[in-house]
């Protein structure tokens, strides 16, 4: 199976650090605060 993952990004020029982590049963995402 394909699990798509989308995001936006506001400012092109910023520098983003997204964790994705994954596993074969769920997949969570942290930004930080």
């Amino acid at each position: 199976d394909v699990v798509p993952i989308r995001f936006a990004v506001a400012d092109a020029d910023a520098h983003y650090h997204v964790p994705l982590l994954a596993s074969p049963w769920s997949y969570t995402t942290y930004r930080g605060s």
